[in-house]
């Protein structure tokens, strides 16, 4: 399952809140964290050896660690700890990929916004393992798109409506009360943050954690509040597809009524669009 949405809406506190209702059902389910992968590698291995026992090559372990896990049944993870983080990313992924054909096991990823190498062995887990991962709508890279035929299911988290915006501010300010200098400004407040936060609760969040540090909330105070999570982006490729457009258009009007300067103007935008038109479309892939 994959859970897609803008930056702040909540993707990984629903992945983070179905893993553990899993897992108080008793199902085994592993957390990738966001992290560099061989710092993702190791609590993996950490996970799976707590849940399932790993599967390790035979000539891995010494013969006091083989006499060892005879004795006693098994190994503590601060037995293997130092080998396991010794070893180089494809031997760890190695054995990673074969504990997790041991059992049914369920993995969730924070993010799908990762290098090419933790990319590489995000494809690997998801051949054998039911995974649930979160991703930012705006996710354009093409090492990403090639998993997403994978996921069976796709939930896309939307903004929230401004009512329901307006109703967590104001049961946040009945747990958490403000001063505020009267009525009106409390009421300002609210609408404000419903607003401003364009229905994302991460900028609902930030807003009222900000407004909590201040003694007074004056009129001109309320409407200074803003999260970053809330702002949106306009696309600009329509606005320049038809600058393009108009310069091309451009070449042919200064020809038929003899304007040199005109010509020479289009010449260069036109070329100038072109050229761009090619970084455009390599910063697209990446």
């Amino acid at each position: 399952m994959l859970v897609k949405g803008r930056v702040g809406m909540g993707k990984s506190s629903l992945v983070r809140h179905v893993r553990d209702k899993l897992q108080g059902q008793g199902m085994a389910v592993l957390w990738v964290p966001d992290a560099p992968t061989k710092a993702t590698l190791e609590q993996l291995l950490r996970q799976l050896h707590e849940s399932l026992g790993l599967v390790l090559p035979v000539a891995l372990l010494g013969p006091r660690m083989k006499a060892k896990a005879q004795r006693e049944g098994g190994l503590e993870w601060a037995d293997l700890a130092r080998t396991l983080r010794r070893l180089p990313v494809v031997e760890a992924s190695d054995i990673v990929m074969a504990t997790l054909r041991k059992a049914p096991v369920i993995v969730c990823f924070d993010a799908l916004e990762v290098p090419a190498q933790k990319a590489e062995l995000f494809a690997h887990i998801m051949g054998v393992a039911q995974v649930l991962a979160g991703m930012d709508e705006k996710n354009r890279r093409v090492r990403i798109e090639r998993m997403l035929w994978r996921f069976q299911c796709v939930i896309e988290l939307k903004p929230l409506p401004l009512e329901v915006c307006e109703q967590i501010t104001q049961k946040w300010l009945e747990v958490r009360p403000l001063r505020f200098s009267d009525s009106r400004t409390r009421a300002r407040f609210i609408r404000h943050v419903a607003q401003d936060s364009g229905g994302v609760p991460a900028a609902i969040r930030g807003m009222l954690d900000k407004a909590e540090k201040e003694g007074e909330i004056t009129p001109a105070l309320a409407r200074s509040f803003t999260h970053e999570a809330g702002v949106r982006y306009l696309d600009m490729t329509p606005v320049l597809i038809l600058l393009l457009v108009v310069a091309m258009a451009g070449r042919y009007v200064s020809r038929g009524i003899g304007e040199i300067e005109m010509l020479v103007l289009s010449g260069v935008a036109s070329a100038l669009f072109m050229g761009l038109r090619f970084f455009f479309w390599q910063m697209r892939m990446r």
